[in-house]
């Protein structure tokens, strides 16, 4: 008599289809029987099961949600629960980066930087009292900050495709704030509201002397910052598009820009387009053309010219507040200046106790507002260095141009006006993502022997 003998793959198959079957209805069972906290946590092992399966078999999906969640929504939280999309994407990147193909790891002067960073910035939670929500506070800051490692050590495509998606990212965010700033908000609202926005927050205005203007925020919620992430898509979108592409996505990015009325955005745009054309010796003429079309678009919006008119006037509260704030910062840090007031301030984390306390609009002075002189003196530092270093690679094309002169003009205007940068994780992740855009060379256009080839 003979025996049958089962191939040793097809029992595994059996074997594996089993303890799936298993697992399957071990899990659902403990979901529908068990109380909140059960459920809760059987949604969090398997969110956990799923984001280490994603981050090591598809890992450029990890860097390409990253790029789709900072341009477009920046604050969008991961499903049912508290926790930022972007900060959790931002540590799950560090893991991508390991099974990423093509990646070859070598540490430069930059995870210096950012290592004395997070040491300094760590000493100042100590030395200010390590509280709860203080290291909440440091952690998010550390994690938006050193996203700049694991985006500038990725291969040439996957850089190229990631930063295409941001841009196309930023040009939705913009599409979705100028249908939220026209009224026609009430389904998108309640969409963005499945993902943790309160749609309370999502609209801003400035009160003038003639009259109330909307401000576009959208999907980014605050005017100030939308205008930040919309400027770094701007830089990204010329550097990493070329033709049509490159043209509708500035047009589209430049609108909602503009529409944000932020004066920090739109100055940091200009003085990035004037060194631009210090910098790069092609497409000078395309650069004057272009900026002359914005200036008279810009013109064409009412909002943005009753914007312009009480600029730096009697009813412009925001310059007044930034005088005052700047009267009063010496007393405020007087017995504070080595490590800072402290990182779980109140007014960092509420808009209406923010007015009142009314703290410095300034980056370098924000820094040292809440992590002291010790801080504070580094930051600086690392921004010369990140100046210089631009300029002088701002000369090696066009592209890289805009980028180099796109960081230059971040920390020479938007951060010297305004504080996202330094406050706000999504700001201070835009910048970390620009500067690793500035470290590597930009995508080239493709050349017309490759096009006449391919075609």
């Amino acid at each position: 008599m003979s025996t049958r003998v089962v191939p040793t793959y097809v029992a595994g198959r059996w074997v594996i289809l089993s303890v799936s079957v298993a697992l399957t209805v071990t899990t659902v069972a403990t979901f529908l029987l068990g109380n909140s906290t059960v459920r809760l946590a059987v949604l969090a092992v398997l969110g956990a099961a799923f984001a280490t399966y994603v981050a090591t078999v598809h890992p450029l999906a990890v860097f390409v949600s990253l790029a789709v969640v900072l341009g477009a929504a920046p604050f969008m939280h991961v499903p049912l629960s508290p926790v930022p999309a972007l900060l959790f994407l931002a540590a799950g990147v560090w893991v991508a980066l390991g099974f990423l193909p093509g990646v070859e790891f070598r540490p430069g002067w930059c995870e210096v930087w950012v290592t004395l960073l997070a040491a300094t910035a760590f000493l100042s939670v100590v030395g200010t009292g390590a509280s709860r929500t203080a290291l909440v506070e440091l952690v998010a800051w550390v994690a938006a900050t050193a996203l700049v490692i694991p985006v500038r050590f990725l291969p040439t495509q996957a850089r190229v495709t990631v930063m295409r998606v941001f841009a196309v990212g930023a040009a939705v965010g913009a599409v979705v704030g100028v249908v939220v700033r026209l009224g026609s908000f009430d389904v998108l609202l309640d969409l963005l509201s499945l993902v943790g926005y309160d749609p309370d927050q999502n609209v801003q205005r400035v009160y003038g002397s003639e009259d109330v203007t909307t401000r576009l925020s959208g999907s980014f919620l605050e005017p100030n910052l939308a205008g930040l992430i919309l400027a770094a898509g701007l830089f990204i979108a010329v550097a990493y598009f070329h033709r049509s592409a490159r043209l509708v996505l500035v047009a589209v990015i430049g609108a909602g820009l503009l529409l944000t009325l932020s004066r920090a955005a739109v100055l940091t745009v200009v003085l990035a387009g004037l060194l631009v054309l210090l910098r790069a010796q092609s497409h000078r003429l395309g650069i004057l053309v272009s900026g002359c079309f914005a200036v008279l678009a810009a013109l064409a919006m009412p909002s943005v010219r009753l914007r312009l008119k009480e600029s730096f006037g009697p009813t412009d509260a925001g310059v007044v507040d930034r005088l005052l704030a700047l009267q009063s910062f010496p007393a405020t840090m007087d017995g504070h200046w080595v490590w800072g007031l402290g990182w779980a301030r109140a007014e960092f984390r509420s808009r209406s106790l923010g007015q009142v306390v009314n703290y410095v609009a300034n980056g370098p002075l924000v820094t040292i507002y809440r992590g002291g002189i010790v801080v504070g003196v580094l930051v600086l530092v690392v921004a010369a260095v990140l100046v210089v270093r631009s300029w002088l690679a701002a000369q090696r094309s066009f592209e890289d141009a805009v980028v180099c002169c796109g960081v230059i003009a971040f920390i020479l205007v938007a951060w010297q006006l305004d504080f996202p940068i330094a406050l706000q994780a999504p700001a201070t992740a835009v910048f970390s993502f620009l500067v690793a855009a500035s470290l590597t060379h930009a995508h080239d256009p493709p050349s017309e022997s490759s096009r006449t080839t391919r075609a």
